[in-house]
């Protein structure tokens, strides 16, 4: 991703901080975009998807305008907006401490002894904005729901560092933003390298994956 595009990325996250009501949230949102615009910049998501620079950036991008996206379909329900747009920009903002800038030359990995090693990304990036959000007048439950957005965002236990199973909807539904993007980006490069009804693979999985056979599909 070049330049060009990660300030584009970044200015539509800045965009979607512009839509949160709540005056605390709005300013925590765009306190952490400006104090870690470098690393947001420099860093790609995981060894495992948007491995490239500025991945990070963009996947926090991709899973707020999927998260939005999701509500939108469900319009009925009484879903707090502002939970989901704040949790879905600062999901991840945890990596920034635990893994090392992109470069190709260099493996990515996790930065050995730190909390990401042992506790994961969650753990991190809950501690990241409880900082932030100290320095407010909140009622305790809600900041707590605030942090569960963070803490819970993986649905399940796992190395990647769930503090909790997912409690509200919200983080149900940033979780499922999360997942889509996640697993759907593996997919741009290796569906184009195939022609029409060939086996692929994603990355490491297990499984085979075929393009579709239909004569309409170009």
């Amino acid at each position: 991703m070049n330049d060009e595009e990660l300030i584009e990325y970044y200015n539509k996250c800045i965009e979607y901080c512009r839509m949160i009501k709540n005056p605390v949230l709005k300013e925590v949102a765009n306190r952490v975009y400006n104090d870690y615009k470098e690393n947001l910049f420099n860093k790609p998501a995981t060894n495992s998807h948007h491995y490239y620079k500025g991945g990070l950036l963009y996947h926090m991008y991709s899973v707020t305008r999927n998260a939005i996206a999701i509500c939108g379909l469900y319009s009925d329900l009484q879903i707090d907006m502002d939970l989901i747009i704040f949790g879905s920009l600062v999901h991840d903002i945890g990596k920034i401490k635990d893994y090392n800038d992109f470069t190709r030359d260099e493996v990515y990995v996790l930065k050995s002894g730190n909390s990401g090693t042992l506790l994961g990304h969650s753990n991190e990036g809950t501690h990241i904005i409880e900082n932030y959000l100290d320095e407010y007048e909140l009622n305790e439950q809600f900041k707590n729901q605030i942090l569960h957005m963070i803490g819970s965002h993986m649905k399940e236990y796992s190395e990647w560092g769930v503090l909790v199973l997912p409690k509200m909807l919200e983080v149900i539904i940033i979780n499922f933003a999360d997942n889509i993007d996640s697993y759907i980006e593996l997919a741009y490069i290796p569906i184009k390298e195939v022609k029409n009804g060939e086996v692929y693979k994603i990355n490491n999985s297990p499984r085979n994956y075929y393009k579709s056979l239909n004569p309409y599909y170009k």
